[in-house]
């Protein structure tokens, strides 16, 4: 075995060393203590000097570690421990830890490395036989003191352990076993700089003139009267005893155990200071020195007069010596054992390596604080010892956490949901926060944390559902109709299972609202769903009103059903299929082409049905017409289709209205199952081919409303909006108004008059179809020359923007800022709000201070018994730069003339980012929130009555 320096563990194997060399015996020398900044955790220079050596001169580390050196020429082993202690080590790692310094602090983090450091001391004093505890200045440093209590009673403790350890390494005599150490090592002190006045030469000279000379030069009184401190505190704290097998460490009686550097040694911890000293010696003039600066130490060992008269090697060798020559009896006067230490052992190199590797893995890796592991409870009374400041702060935290839960726990209701929660904990924490002090008040916050959250998720958990108005649910944490009650729940790591209500949502907010129609009210559940927000509510009051008028079909979602298709596919002839078959293998080039003959193998005989049924379901290319339930063309038009087949096929498309618009995607898809159907060959592969067609129309809808930026052809579950037929134009009385309608305010219930001037019709066709309107014109002739009587034949439409507010109030308006404050309206009104984008949400005139905000609900159109259409195709933006918001209509929709129309507009706006909600206050001209865009309503005179 060389003489380098390793590390523990040691990585190398007892059987690589020499036998003789394994048979001597050694004294174990171990330093550790602490150094400044500038000397770089290195206390191996002192070991270079007695060693003889170089190979701790330059060396520095910022780890903690246990560094070996073994001295083969004078059978002495040293150990350097570098350790938090060291400036250097622990600057070095407060780098490296310095986001954990500044969350958890320096006590947290000092803590846990002395910790570490009380470990690797304890191993030292169970291998060594001398122990130099380091430090850096000339005083005494009394938290040594409570280090050494400590690893006292630890060793104690764990004495039973470490016998067991070490009875396994073969040869190792009985009072080694029994104590678990090589004796009761002597410990040593280095001081590694002087008082200023005592440095370099100056500690050898008597300078005083007034007193008698002393006998012992100022250094070494400096010496003699640390021991006496040292000594008198180790002896009042008990940690060195009568009986040194008894104490964790002895002095000795009768020999020097202080050493003071004064800076003139050669291996100075402090080149800075040596050259300091030596430049104040020159200056001083004083060029003779006593000593003989010679090197190192094994220069020494040929000449004993050279050496100089005081250096640390000298120092030390005296004690090593004493070592091998007679022990250390460190009793003190007649305690002991007669004869001598009863334990004392030099240890042979081969079992001294096997002990210190056994113990060294047992000290610094297997002792833990940890629950469940060995001497657990050992360790957790070491962490008290030295964590004083921890141990302050927890006590201190410990006090306020029942304060704080307290305020957490105050006026708490029986269920509440996120922000309330963080609101009490934010209350808690502040208080505890104001008392809590140390290290451990981070974890004692978390704890805090913890149990506020627990006791919040004791039964107390909200809902957290949000209504489609803002609305959070009234209910405790609950599950849906049709859900399963027991839900997993993750607590940290855990997963519990909780047993939970089985609720809908509900926020107890109420709003009144009108049915579609506009003449029923009723009190409304805040919805949480789109369905229940725009489809629900209204489907319920339509039993009770809007059941018997007629409905404008918008389109929506409708499943196809495949199971009559597979059935026909079935029942056809397979010698007509085989035979198509074989016509498609001649002609593959008509493989794609439409032939009508093809789809008569699915049962069709009757051609023109089956194109008749095709070209209903294709868009309309014009506007379609809405005519009056009994009107002879919507009968013809709307008549159902004779072939069952086709029906199936197309699902609910085949009962539309001749007024329904359509999307192409159903008409795709059913064509697409018609050109399969004879172009798979063999059987069983065409209801395959079928049915994944219905399965791929029967999934893709749009969970959400229509808007301009859907996906093309995907239509929405249901309708959130609706179009009512109320009747003849005759209903509506303009001198009463809509106050059969319940919720309107008196003086804002009446449509605007918007004249619209035929330019298409001759007064010929008017005398002979529209005699109605030659009548009107004529009472007004009093007013008007025949001339422009004859230039502004025109005809008046009423409409109406209805607004509807929360509280059931409802209003039309006469412009589109301002809500209708009598009957008698400027002229032109109505063109304005035709021609102009409308707000969909306004202040309601129902209350002057903090009024609720009124959205735009309901659009009233009746429309005159002319020759011309009213279109309606509607477009809402909720918020600014949003989505646009459609009715799913490719083309704007025709109502019949003579006629009283109600378009009701979706509650809520839910598109792909989700839904809209109403703004809190009522928006301004500077602020304005949505809009329905302008174009909703116009005029198309291409009347005709086929």
């Amino acid at each position: 075995m060389d003489g380098k320096k390793r590390r523990f563990p040691l990585d190398m194997k007892i059987e690589e060393i020499d036998e003789k060399l394994k048979e001597r015996q050694f004294v174990v020398v171990s330093f550790f203590g602490k150094t400044t900044y500038s000397a770089r955790s290195n206390k191996g220079a002192y070991i270079d000097e007695c060693a003889g050596s170089s190979h701790f001169t330059g060396s520095d580390s910022d780890l903690s570690e246990i560094e070996v050196s073994v001295d083969q020429d004078r059978d002495v082993i040293y150990l350097h421990m570098r350790s938090c202690c060291d400036a250097y080590t622990l600057a070095e790692k407060c780098k490296k830890y310095e986001e954990n310094l500044g969350s958890k602090g320096f006590l947290s983090f000092w803590s846990s490395k002395r910790y570490e450091h009380a470990k690797a001391l304890l191993f030292l004093f169970q291998v060594s036989h001398i122990l130099v505890c380091v430090q850096p200045g000339h005083t005494v440093d009394i938290s040594y003191i409570h280090l050494f209590k400590s690893l006292d009673n630890l060793r104690n403790k764990l004495q039973n352990s470490v016998s067991k350890l070490i009875r396994e390494v073969p040869g190792l005599s009985r009072e080694w076993i029994s104590q678990g150490r090589v004796c009761s090592p002597r410990v040593l002190f280095l001081f590694l700089s002087a008082p200023l006045s005592l440095r370099g030469t100056r500690g050898f000279r008597d300078d005083r003139k007034d007193t008698k000379a002393h006998k012992n030069p100022p250094i070494k009184r400096l010496e003699f009267s640390l021991e006496d401190q040292i000594y008198r505190i180790l002896r009042k704290s008990r940690i060195i005893t009568n009986i040194a097998a008894n104490s964790l460490f002895a002095l000795p009686g009768n020999q020097e155990f202080v050493y003071v550097e004064t800076g003139e040694s050669s291996c100075s911890m402090d080149p800075t200071t040596s050259i300091m000293n030596s430049l104040y010696t020159v200056i001083n003039g004083d060029t003779s020195s006593p000593f003989n600066f010679s090197g190192p130490y094994y220069s020494q060992l040929c000449t004993d007069e050279i050496k100089p008269r005081r250096c640390f090697s000298k120092f030390l060798h005296n004690h090593i010596n004493h070592a091998f020559e007679k022990g250390f009896n460190d009793n003190v006067s007649k305690y002991g054992p007669p004869g001598g230490s009863s334990l004392w052992e030099i240890p042979t190199l081969s079992h001294w390596l096997q002990v210190a590797e056994v113990l060294y893995k047992f000290f610094i890796e297997r002792l833990t604080s940890a629950e469940g592991n060995d001497n657990s409870h050992a360790m957790c009374d070491l962490r008290d010892d030295l964590e004083i400041e921890t141990i302050f702060s927890e006590h201190r935290c410990k006090k306020i956490l029942p304060q704080a839960i307290a305020v957490y726990e105050e006026n708490l209701p029986s269920y509440y949901h996120t922000e309330y929660h963080n609101a009490k904990l934010l209350q808690a924490m502040s208080v505890f926060s104001m008392q809590a002090r140390g290290p451990a008040s981070e974890k004692f916050a978390e704890r805090l944390a913890a149990e506020c959250t627990e006791i919040w998720r004791s039964g107390r958990v909200r809902c957290e559902e949000l209504s489609l108005t803002g609305n959070l649910c009234v209910h405790r944490k609950h599950t849906l109709p049709g859900e399963q009650p027991m839900q997993e729940e993750k607590i940290g790591e855990k997963v519990v299972k909780k047993l939970l209500p089985n609720l809908t949502h509900s926020s107890g907010v109420q709003y009144i609202a009108a049915c579609n129609c506009g003449r029923k009210q009723a009190n409304r559940e805040d919805p949480f769903t789109l369905f229940d927000a725009n489809n629900g509510f209204y489907a319920e009051l339509e039993e009770d009103c809007c059941k018997d008028l007629e409905h404008f079909p918008f389109p929506i979602f409708s499943p196809l059903k495949v199971t009559e298709s597979s059935q026909l596919l079935e029942e056809q002839d397979q010698k007509e299929l085989n035979q198509r078959m074989e016509e498609a293998a001649q002609h593959p080039e008509t493989q794609d082409k439409e032939d009508p003959e093809t789809i008569e193998t699915v049962g069709y005989t009757d051609t023109e049905d089956i194109k008749t049924e095709e070209e209903s379901e294709k868009v309309p290319t014009k506007p379609t017409t809405l005519v009056q339930k009994d009107s002879p063309v919507k009968d013809e038009e709307s008549a159902p289709s004779s072939d069952p087949v086709q029906a199936k096929l197309t699902g609910e498309t085949g009962a539309r209205t001749a007024g329904t618009p359509t999307i192409q995607d159903d008409t795709d898809i059913i064509l697409e199952v018609l050109e399969n159907i004879h172009i798979d060959g063999p059987s069983g592969k065409s209801p395959s081919k079928v049915e994944s067609l219905f399965a791929r129309s029967n999934s893709h809808f749009l969970p959400h409303m229509k808007t301009q930026g859907s996906p093309v052809g995907l239509k929405p579950e249901f309708s959130s909006w609706s179009l009512v037929h109320m009747g003849s134009s005759q209903l509506y009385s303009h001198s009463a108004g809509l106050g059969s309608m319940p919720g309107f305010m008196s003086s804002s219930k009446f449509l605007l008059p918007w004249e619209i001037p035929l330019t298409k019709v001759t007064e010929a066709e008017l005398a002979l179809n529209w005699s109605n309107i030659l009548e009107y014109a004529a009472r007004r002739a009093s007013l008007l020359s025949a001339e422009e009587t004859k230039e502004h034949i025109s005809v008046k439409v009423f409409l109406g923007f209805e607004y509807e507010c929360p509280r059931g109030h409802r209003f039309v308006v006469s412009a589109p800022d301002r809500p209708m404050k009598s009957s008698s309206t400027t002229r032109g009104a109505a063109q304005e709000l035709v021609s102009s984008d409308m707000p969909l949400y306004m202040a309601c005139p129902c209350r002057s201070k903090s009024p609720p905000v009124a959205q735009l609900m309901r659009i009233h159109l009746v429309t005159p018994k002319a020759p011309l259409y009213v279109t309606l195709f509607p477009q809402v933006q909720p918020v600014q730069g949003g989505p646009i918001f459609t009715s799913g209509w490719d083309t704007p929709a025709r109502l019949s003339i003579n006629s009283y129309w109600v378009l009701r507009l979706p509650y809520v706006y839910w598109g792909e980012g989700g839904a809209h909600l109403r703004p809190a206050v009522p928006p301004t001209r500077e602020n304005p929130s949505g809009f329905l865009l302008k174009g909703c309503i116009s005029v198309d005179e291409n009347y005709g009555e086929s």
